[in-house]
């Protein structure tokens, strides 16, 4: 017995995007100041780490193992920067990926 066919209709449309978007707006509502904490220490950590890599790479570092403290801190820094915009970018972008597949398997199984 194939379960694929089994499977496929009962998975609906994907919404990460949307799940993630409640939760947020449920942050923002109980810490109305938390997403700007957020973003100045991420700013802090991004220019911090840009500022260090510069001026290794002015002292004649910079290259090979120096580089991993840089993508330490510029990640994060990253992240902390725009939970508003990233997650909901990459959540939305694996949605659309989803119900693609989703889509190619209804179509395949001829549900």
């Amino acid at each position: 017995m194939n379960a694929v066919p089994m499977a496929v209709p009962m998975a609906g449309e994907v919404n990460l995007k949307g799940g993630w978007d409640g939760v947020w707006q449920a942050v923002n509502a109980g810490f109305p100041g938390l997403p700007q904490l957020l973003t100045i220490i991420g700013v802090i950590l991004v220019v911090g780490a840009l500022l260090k890599w510069a001026w290794d790479r002015r002292r004649g570092g910079g290259m090979g193992q120096g580089s991993q403290p840089l993508w330490g801190a510029l990640i994060p820094g990253a992240i902390l920067c725009a939970p508003g915009v990233l997650f909901p970018m990459l959540l939305g972008l694996l949605d659309w990926v989803a119900n693609i597949c989703i889509q190619l398997a209804k179509t395949a199984t001829g549900t």
